[in-house]
């Protein structure tokens, strides 16, 4: 038997797990005191004894925790919590009783249906996938022999549109940072990076000698970490020289938290709240995110036509040359196609001469 507390929004709760012969038979969570978890342990421990150990059934809860329990040890952080907090809304939705093999295509819809009503097309679709990748896995493990979220047609949504700040705007955030917020602002526009790769960057990544950034990035297949190596635009060195001048000399990381010595995280509430507060100092109509950024710089490579394809997939640090010819494609609009309108009044104009 084992009893684990963990944290959540609500405050403090605990899970219970019973173990049989070394094998895990049993899970609940969601008790608000130890006390509870062990009296349920308890009776689920009697029913075992009871039963000769003979019941095989497992129910969602339980699978869904073997499978977080891996996702936990590949996967990052946000990726855990994400997938932990969609089926946490599945279960509560059936009122934390939903056996494998009662699960079906006919109530499996009416969950994401009432989720589109509830919280739309798009939030009801992530929880149809993740519901769906779930169950895959469970295929692999032994767990289940047939995936009825694959019988579940998704709901149609409306297209994303990747926002690209104007170079005004820009200007103004950059104009209204302090010279700790614009450290961080320079290196995400100077590198196009994602906001995690920046607050992940260590002093080691830099070689101000060769001007060259390493970047690490997660964002590929099993979580693999890899990196990708950027020359250094010479004002990202005066940013870089200027914070090594500035760095906490315990610290191996190149922005860190005063407060506690420790790196900057997106949870930390400068990070958390930073484009917030600086559009919102800025006085901007549209408030716009760090990954905005990233689709800004993008826009303006694609649009100089001083790089190839090829180019800004690798600057971008993207897997796959198709997803940056995507992202590309939603950034740019064809100016070109209006000289049309030109040609068609040159032609009118020298038809209409006498």
């Amino acid at each position: 038997m084992a009893v684990n507390k963990y944290k959540t929004k609500a405050g403090v709760r605990y899970q219970a797990i019973l173990y049989v012969k070394g094998q895990r038979v049993a899970f609940k969570s969601g008790f608000k005191t130890k006390k509870d978890a062990k009296k349920w342990l308890t009776k689920e421990e009697d029913q075992w004894q009871f039963s000769g150990s003979s019941r095989t059934a497992m129910d969602f809860e339980e699978l869904a925790d073997l499978y977080l329990d891996e996702v936990r040890d590949r996967r990052k952080r946000n990726t855990f919590i994400y997938k932990r907090s969609t089926f946490r809304r599945v279960l509560e939705y059936f009122n934390f009783r939903l056996p494998l093999k009662e699960i079906n295509r006919d109530i499996l819809a009416a969950y994401v249906r009432d989720q589109k009503k509830v919280r739309g097309s798009k939030a009801a679709n992530c929880d149809l996938r993740e519901i769906g990748t779930l169950f895959n896995w469970a295929i692999r493990r032994g767990h289940m022999i047939a995936n009825p979220a694959r019988q579940i047609e998704p709901y149609a949504e409306e297209a994303y549109v990747r926002y690209v700040p104007p170079a005004e705007d820009i200007a103004a955030v950059r104009m209204a940072a302090n010279p700790e917020e614009r450290r961080i602002f320079d290196t995400l526009y100077y590198t196009a990076a994602r906001l995690s790769e920046i607050l992940n960057l260590t002093w080691e990544d830099i070689n101000f000698d060769a001007k060259v950034i390493r970047l690490w990035t997660s964002k590929r297949r099993d979580g693999n970490r890899e990196a990708r190596l950027l020359g250094m635009h010479p004002e990202l060195e005066k940013v870089l020289r200027d914070a090594w001048k500035k760095r906490d000399p315990q610290s191996p990381y190149v922005f860190t938290n005063p407060q506690n010595g420790q790196k900057y995280t997106r949870h930390t509430e400068f990070i958390r709240l930073l484009f917030k507060r600086l559009c919102k100092k800025a006085n901007l109509r549209k408030p716009f995110t760090a990954h905005c950024i990233r689709h800004h710089v993008a826009s303006r490579f694609a649009d100089s036509h001083k790089a190839t394809h090829r180019q800004i997939q690798q600057f971008l640090g993207h897997m796959n040359l198709r997803t940056t010819e995507t992202y590309l494609h939603e950034l740019h609009v064809d100016h070109e196609i209006l000289n049309a309108f030109d040609e068609e009044e040159k032609e009118t104009q020298v038809q209409g001469k006498p």
